[in-house]
């Protein structure tokens, strides 16, 4: 790819000459110039896609080339301008700096490239990365001083939380991404430096954390996060591994929440707040799960992660495994009730905007739960689908109990009435004959007339 130098869009980018043979420190790119047999940025597949194509969709703003120069997003890049002119401006940003993390780009670009699963046309590629990097750090930048200054007087309209809740919602998707190496990269020089604030900068992770207002846990820092949809994973499953090497074919009857608990199975929420998705608990008793708070992205966050788990490691798809609990355990708007009661479930504010009764809402989580696993189908780890399967086991049981016990209280209430003593028990078996033969007299009469 030929180096662009001088004037780019209405910015002006470094001009330098490309060092092709400088060396590396970063283990991140060495790992990759070895060449990944596959890209980790991925389209999403059209069976899972046809569910609900608006959830992979930016709607806000393009970053990376997979929607760049989308006509329904081109109100955005005034915007984006704005943010990357602001970043140059920042007295801690020095020009050699840019200059380098420009020849970064260039010197890997074959590299950034082939982190994408699709065919990715290479004209304008380095300066895309370029400037959607220094937009997202600048974006970062600003959430993180206002967070440090605690500034409820926002004037910058992509922080007002109207916005910004669209904004992270994009960031978070498949196809909307740029590798987090390069952000890195870029962020390298600055790391150090304070803020306006007098704050120091923290490092990438937490101030990418703090955006997407994820807690960053200690264990993300030993592991390799290769970008936003992989680190909302991260934030859903802590990095458990829950494992179950036990078959379980997919079950074809499930019980929801509403008829477990008419059976004796307690529904607890977990009270760990910073208990991840996977902590699901089942003790033969007691079903302990974490809270999930349902809100208007919660859809959108939750097919692409585990969209990315089917296209990357679809052998270790926990996520899918959850949600596949999950629509067990939801059935209709009652076990949606249900688990809202025992706070297992929590919804926040309005639906699409709107206000709703609270029927219509448990109908669209019910709904919204159930679709997600169209096109997933049966996700590899079976450990989700063991606890369903005892918790089918333990309600037949308990069905099968009631309906023994049943039996025995009619014969009860039969043998105390009517068979107290052998007088009593003749004369009912030939009131019952009588009625029979009359039954049968007047049937044939009808039918010979």
């Amino acid at each position: 790819m030929a180096p662009r130098k001088g004037q780019l869009g209405s910015i002006n980018a470094p001009s330098f000459e490309t060092k092709k043979d400088e060396a590396s420190n970063d283990s991140e790119v060495e790992d990759l110039e070895r060449g990944p047999d596959q890209g980790f940025i991925y389209e999403v597949p059209r069976n899972i896609r046809q569910a609900n194509p608006k959830a992979y969709t930016p709607l806000l703003i393009s970053i990376g080339p997979l929607h760049y120069r989308k006509t329904s997003l081109a109100s955005m890049a005034k915007y984006k301008v704005d943010y990357q002119v602001k970043f140059l401006q920042r007295t801690s940003v020095s020009k050699k700096a840019l200059e380098s993390f420009w020849s970064f780009i260039e010197r890997y670009d074959k590299n950034i490239l082939n982190c994408y699963e699709a065919l990715i046309d290479e004209d304008e590629f380095v300066k895309m990365i370029f400037y959607d990097a220094l937009f997202i750090m600048e974006l970062f930048l600003r959430n993180y001083e206002k967070e440090v200054e605690k500034n409820s007087d926002i004037k910058d309209l992509l922080l007002k939380e109207t916005w910004s809740a669209g904004l992270r919602r994009d960031l978070i998707l498949l196809e909307n991404q740029i590798p987090m190496f390069v952000l890195e990269e870029l962020y390298k020089p600055y790391e150090n430096h304070k803020l306006a604030s007098d704050a120091s900068v923290p490092s990438f992770l937490k101030l990418a954390c703090s955006y997407f207002d994820i807690p960053c846990d200690p264990q993300f820092e030993h592991i390799q996060i290769p970008h936003f949809t992989a680190l909302q994973r991260c934030h859903m499953t802590k990095t458990q591994n829950p494992s179950s090497k036990t078959k379980i074919p997919t079950l074809k009857k499930v019980y929801g929440a509403t008829s477990l608990h008419e059976v004796g199975v307690e529904l607890i929420v977990e009270p760990n707040q910073t208990a991840c998705l996977l902590d699901v608990k089942f003790d033969g008793k007691k079903l302990k799960t974490p809270k999930l708070t349902v809100h208007s992205n919660t859809e959108a966050y939750l097919r692409n992660v585990m969209a990315f788990e089917m296209c990357h490691c679809p052998d270790e798809a926990y996520v899918c495994a959850y949600v596949e609990l999950m629509n067990y355990l939801i059935q209709n708007a009652q076990d949606v009730e249900r688990l809202i009661e025992k706070e297992i479930l929590s919804k926040e504010g309005q639906h699409e905007g709107r206000l709703v009764t609270i029927i219509n809402t448990n109908i669209a989580v019910q709904r919204m739960i159930k679709k997600l696993m169209v096109g997933i189908g049966q996700p590899s780890p079976a450990c989700y689908r063991v606890t369903a399967n005892r918790l089918n086991q333990l309600y037949k049981e308990a069905r099968k109990r009631k309906v023994t016990l049943f039996i025995k209280e009619i014969y009860g209430i039969l043998k105390r009435v009517y068979f107290p003593n052998l007088w009593r028990g003749t004369g009912t078996v030939a009131a019952f004959m009588v009625l029979v033969f009359t039954f049968m007299q007047t049937v044939l009469a009808f039918v010979k007339d």
